[in-house]
This record gives C-alpha cells, structure tokens and sequence, in this order.
C-alpha cells in the first residue's frame, strides 16, 4: 500500500523535488504558521526518505551528513494531514535507522518537536538538552547512539 525510498538531491526530478517541498512547506510553515525559509541550503547534501500511497508522496525526511559530534541528524520529518495516524511516521523512521546503521554511523541526532519527544524517545533517542524555542516552537535535542554494547 505504501512504499518508501532513499534519494539523493540531486536524483531528485522536478515533480518530486515540487511534491516534496510543497509537502514541507504545508506542514511547516502554513500548518504550523511558522514564517521561517524552509529552503536552508541543506537539502543538497541530504538523502532524502520518501513514502508514497501509489503516486502520491505522503510522508518524507531528511538524513544530514556528520556533524561537528561525529552524528548524522534525522530532519524535517513530516507526513501528510489526510494520512497520519497510519504509522507513516514510524515506518519512516525505522527505515531512516535502519538505512543509516547499514552506513555503519555510530549516532544520530535531532531537533524535536517538545510535543514528539515521547515518539521519538521511543526509538530509543534519549534528551540531550531542555526545551528551546527555535521560531517560536518548543523543541529539544535528542540522541540515538548505533554502537553495539557488549
């Protein structure tokens, strides 16, 4: 029914690329009405997950290169209004973990949303700071360490 992929900016063709930041651009700055540029120079370096109901893109997310920490950072992790409580969410992520351990990363790491800590920490991400406001919204920083413990 629903079906996600991995892809590079630059693999991306225009009517992605438009599906996709329409889709973000939905959720984060009219839904949420939150003035902010969506367009932070980041996408280019990005591989991009994104889930489909047939031709249709529903959900997507980010994974960013390493950061000074040495971790990748999961972003800009949105689904559609008309499909959510559908588990999207969940399966994008599971599948950005996923993907990103077969890379052999040792860590990742996001910007939450205060109200999604709980979905995220059960992933097994873990706070690592207080709430922040970051443009006007309640967010913290949260850590999923990949390292194998014996």
């Amino acid at each position: 029914m629903y079906h996600t992929e991995f892809i590079r900016f630059n693999q991306l063709g225009g009517l992605t690329l438009y599906q996709l930041l329409k889709l973000r651009t939905d959720i984060f700055v009219v839904e949420q009405e939150c003035a902010y540029s969506e367009l932070d120079d980041r996408d280019q370096e990005a591989i991009h997950a994104l889930a489909y109901a047939d031709q249709q893109l529903i959900g997507c997310l980010r994974v960013l290169p390493k950061n000074q920490s040495g971790d990748v950072a999961i972003g800009r992790v949105a689904v559609h209004a008309d499909f959510r409580s559908h588990g999207i969410a969940r399966r994008l992520m599971n599948e950005a973990i996923e993907h990103i351990r077969t890379q052999e990363e040792t860590g990742i790491y996001l910007q939450a949303q205060a109200h999604l800590k709980k979905f995220y920490a059960s992933f097994g991400f873990e706070e690592t700071s207080d709430v922040y406001l970051e443009d006007g919204i309640p967010h913290l920083d949260m850590h999923l360490s990949l390292k194998e413990e014996y």
